[in-house]
């Protein structure tokens, strides 16, 4: 067990924020991974070096949950701990902090393998296995994965999507990174409500915001620049002022699956009080 680490404050970026002037959700995810870095080096483990012995730490899952947006020129920390492990998987948690008061901004979990190239899955490695704060079983970062991402009832709505990895959205492993998987979402979710008749810009024009309330991502098999994928999203569940969209990518042919995911939107007045689902977008969402 080891005491969190904190980094050091940081400035958000202009590239970190989105139209509504807010922290662009997917930005807390590389925030997130410059916390478990610096958890990592403070108790002196560098993944260049781990790279060198042939032991590269993958991520297999990643989870936030939202409770207040940052803003451009916020200074931020993150304080880290390794929650739980497992014998072959590892879970980071993370609390990002607005630096100033100390508010909690979001809460963030990465789970990760460790690869030895073509010996497969690894057992984590015993210095990182002495750090964490519980070890169990199996690791969980998200309670609600298994049921969001079980097969959609019958008659719910979907979008099949078509994209291509650009280089912008591959990592040094030369592959996709992991956080560019967050827009690919989105872009499921617009062309879904598109489809229906109601593209965000007309719930925008409505004064309806859907801000993420929570996004969970699972990784079965990496994806390289250039490579061509389906995406297929749905809509599992409607609340009264909550929407969920699970998200399932595989190969074109949908012979190999590559990543399931999920986000749950809030839905919200411009001056960011909850709001319930607009009637239409409800009847229009709802499974046939």
């Amino acid at each position: 067990m080891s005491n969190p680490t904190q980094t050091p404050a940081f400035r958000v970026r202009y590239a970190e924020t989105d139209a509504q002037a807010v922290a662009y959700y997917g930005s807390y995810f590389t925030w997130q991974e410059v916390g478990n870095i610096h958890f990592l080096e403070t108790h002196g483990i560098r993944l260049p070096e781990l790279d060198r012995q042939g032991c590269f730490l993958m991520t297999a899952e990643t989870y936030a949950r939202f409770r207040r947006p940052a803003v451009y020129d916020d200074a931020i920390v993150v304080r880290t701990r390794l929650a739980q492990a497992a014998p072959k998987r590892a879970a980071l948690e993370n609390e990002i902090l607005r630096a100033d008061d100390g508010e909690l901004l979001a809460l963030g979990r990465t789970a990760y393998v460790a690869v030895g190239g073509s010996n497969g899955v690894l057992p984590i490695p015993d210095r990182l296995l002495a750090l964490a704060d519980e070890r169990v079983e199996r690791v969980t970062i998200s309670e609600k994965a298994e049921e969001i991402l079980a097969p959609p009832p019958p008659g719910a709505h979907a979008c099949v999507w078509e994209l291509k990895v650009r280089y912008a959205e591959t990592d040094s492993q030369g592959v996709a990174y992991y956080g560019s998987y967050y827009p690919w979402f989105e872009v499921g979710r617009t062309e879904l409500t598109r489809s229906i008749g109601l593209p965000y810009r007309e719930l925008e024009r409505q004064g309806i915001l859907l801000p993420v309330a929570e996004a969970f991502c699972r990784h079965f098999a990496p994806l390289r620049a250039c490579e061509r994928f389906r995406m297929t999203t749905a809509v599992p569940a409607l609340g009264r002022a909550r929407v969920t969209f699970a998200h399932r990518l595989t190969s074109l042919d949908g012979s190999q699956e590559i990543a399931a995911g999920y986000t749950i939107h809030a839905c919200t007045g411009r001056d960011g009080r909850p709001h319930g689902l607009p009637p239409e977008l409800v009847e229009r969402l709802a499974p046939s």
